[in-house]
């Protein structure tokens, strides 16, 4: 079989599992593995591809940083110091509009920078920021894209560059 053959046989069979519901990565894991079969024409081959590319993703940096910010972030909102330090943001900056999300903003900057995982921060924010930005009766739809936006920021800062 030819290069452009195996490649528009796998994109067929690629769109055809994932329209008849077959979870998206499933249908990427079997569409590679079989066309490094008929690149290679040897299951050996195909199958040390795929236990070397699920092996690669498991042992990635994220699967181990990710759980640990959330505990962090739990830890934090159920010992009472996110509460303590958003009462005291909101008592410094209650002259300024707003002042508990810029807070929020200039934090989760912070600690985007310093982690370097955009998806920890806004998971670690979305834990402690937003059930106190909730308390202190900012909408949810704000507080929500406060979180998020603010998350992005980290990628931005050089230490993470």
């Amino acid at each position: 079989m030819s290069t452009g053959a195996i490649a528009l046989f796998s994109l067929v069979m690629l769109l055809l599992l994932i329209f008849c519901g077959v979870h998206l990565s499933t249908s990427l894991m079997f569409t590679s593995t079989v066309s490094v079969f008929l690149f290679t024409e040897r299951f050996s081959t195909a199958m040390n591809v795929l236990s070397q590319s699920a092996w690669g993703a498991v042992r990635s940096y994220m699967f181990g940083v990710i759980p640990l910010f959330v505990l962090m972030g739990l830890l934090a909102n159920l010992s009472g110091a996110s509460q303590d330090l958003y009462d005291a943001a909101s008592l410094l900056l209650k002259r300024v509009r707003g002042g508990v999300g810029i807070a929020t903003v200039v934090a989760n900057a912070i600690f985007a920078a310093i982690t370097g995982v955009t998806v920890a921060s806004a998971a670690v924010f979305t834990k402690i920021a937003l059930p106190q930005m909730l308390r202190l009766k900012y909408n949810r739809k704000i507080a929500l894209g406060t979180i998020s936006g603010s998350a992005i920021l980290g990628m931005l800062i050089p230490p993470t560059c």
